[in-house]
């Protein structure tokens, strides 16, 4: 016999399958199309996509180029701001099939010649690699630094964890016949560089349409908006000398311990039965958010003039975001200082620094008494 429980079960699966059935009927009926399409057969989407992918890698490549060629006088000439944060760096950026998306491989091997060994992307302009003539489109076949030979991935790894130091770097490159000159068989060419001291921070070009740059504290990012919305290359030194003076000056950290502290606060009130919703940990988390912000202001244009950077007229990059964000001119609770004010900060800012260049004082901030 069927008991009362399974009579109900099989009841309110059988209403759960009608209604599905019901729903299922209403999406039916939805509004479709009323042309007879015509679709392109699948290998020929299939060969688009791979000119588009192969497109893609290319432009995302040429960008981070210029992104780094543009910071690097930044990261070499401002070493005297990074305190520990230095180390040393050859100028040279190599990628292989492991380090791309599976799903972007074939277009890479297919349109970028990129395989499994490392392929020379470019060399950062002015940087020891560049000076010692490795080229982009070079393979490197290995590294020898300090006794260390360096191979395949662990080529790509070291290097972009700048395991280098004041030791001379050899450096073994295949050079295509193609890149040659009056030669028909690949050359193998010996290099020894000796790297540069470089403040230790990584660069990144962040795949985002936003126009946007920040710091974590370990790296500098700017998105590929505000890449294509600058179209001057000193604004552009001047938002990552900005983002540079952010961890130079540890506001990451800081920021993280005002907001432990703010919570320690929120914890001890709760003790005592009062309920502040956490507003402590977020108001700690926001102390001194515009003094930070006005503080890698003043310091990016220090770091400029380190960098031997002509930051005339810089200021009115403020003005061409405010005319995108008109917002930008408005203090509402914001984290950040209004533009206009940032445009006069700047201005104030630059007569200090050519005062001391004129006077051929030290190229360093103003600091703080210590108490």
């Amino acid at each position: 016999m069927v008991n009362a429980n399974t009579k109900l079960q099989i009841k309110n699966n059988f209403i759960k399958i009608l209604i599905t059935l019901t729903f299922g009927m209403l999406l039916v009926s939805c509004g479709m199309p009323t042309t007879v399409i015509t679709r392109g057969e699948a290998t020929v989407v299939d060969k688009e996509r791979i000119i588009m992918q192969g497109l893609a890698l290319d432009t995302y490549y040429k960008r981070y180029e210029k992104l780094n060629n543009l910071t690097y006088p930044l990261l070499t000439k401002s070493t005297e701001f990074c305190g520990k944060r230095v180390t040393y760096d050859i100028g040279l950026k190599t990628t292989s099939l492991n380090q791309i998306d599976k799903r972007f491989r074939k277009a890479a091997e297919e349109k970028l010649s990129i395989t499994e060994k490392q392929k020379v992307l470019f060399t950062i302009n002015n940087s020891p690699s560049d000076q010692a003539g490795i080229k982009s489109g070079d393979i490197i076949s290995e590294i020898n630094v300090a006794n260390k030979k360096w191979k395949n991935d662990d080529i790509f790894q070291n290097n972009e964890k700048k395991n280098y130091s004041e030791k001379i770097v050899k450096i073994s490159v295949i050079r295509k016949a193609e890149n040659l000159v009056n030669n028909t068989q690949d050359e193998l060419i010996e290099f020894e560089i000796i790297p540069n001291k470089i403040c230790n921070y990584g660069v990144v070009l962040a795949q985002n349409d936003s126009l946007n740059a920040f710091a974590d504290g370990n790296n500098l990012y700017l998105t590929t908006g505000m890449l294509r919305f600058v179209d001057e290359d000193r604004e552009l030194q001047f938002i990552l000398a900005h983002e540079l003076a952010h961890n130079i000056e540890e506001h990451i950290d800081k920021r993280v311990n005002n907001s432990i502290l703010g919570t320690i606060i929120d914890i001890a009130a709760a003790g005592a039965g009062i309920d502040t919703r956490g507003s402590f940990g977020a108001m700690g988390a926001q102390m001194y958010s515009q003094d930070f912000e006005r503080e890698a202001d003043y310091v990016g244009l220090y770091i400029l003039a380190k960098s031997n950077i002509d930051s005339s007229n810089i200021e009115n990059f403020w003005r061409k975001l405010a005319a995108e964000n008109p917002g930008s001119t408005i203090n509402y609770n914001s984290t950040h200082p209004t533009s206009s004010e940032r445009w006069a900060n700047i201005r104030a800012a630059q007569k200090e620094i050519q005062y001391k260049i004129d006077n051929n004082l030290e190229l360093l901030p103003e600091r703080k008494e210590a108490d």
